[in-house]
């Protein structure tokens, strides 16, 4: 009895990949590398990363529970003006993506934004804004 408690208690954990979290990651923000000290219990579905918002990456595995927040790269000022996809007044496409689909609208920019930089949006026929995360010239995603 003693020798199954011993065995499992020493039975490897599978953890989750970093570098494929990383590589999740960098389809919506040029954000920080995850700390490779960390171990996060793998998730039995694939992790749902939120696109950047107030500077930060939301990581998580609702199956597990477990949740990381991943800085997003800032840019330095003269950087960020050299960056601009998206300017103030650009007819943008916005784009929402789930499990299997894909609903894009056309937009009007309220703001100026670079990649990975959030914007307030408002659609052609409301004057209610929403925001948005600039992902490349005159595209961003919810």
């Amino acid at each position: 009895m003693l020798s199954v408690l011993f065995l499992l208690a020493t039975a490897p954990t599978q953890f989750e990949q970093l570098e494929t979290l990383d590589q999740n990651i960098a389809r919506y923000a040029d954000a920080e590398p995850i700390d490779k000290r960390l171990k996060l219990a793998q998730c039995p579905q694939s992790p749902i990363v939120a696109p950047p918002v107030d500077g930060v990456v939301i990581v998580r595995c609702p199956a597990l529970g477990w949740r990381i927040r991943v800085p997003v790269r800032t840019l330095s000022g003269a950087d960020n003006n050299a960056r601009i996809v998206i300017r103030k007044g650009d007819r943008i496409e916005c784009v929402t993506e789930g499990m299997g689909f894909a609903v894009s609208a056309q937009m009007i920019a309220l703001d100026d934004a670079g990649i990975g930089q959030s914007l307030r949006v408002k659609s052609l026929t409301s004057q209610t804004p929403m925001t948005a995360v600039a992902k490349a010239r005159g595209r961003a995603v919810f």
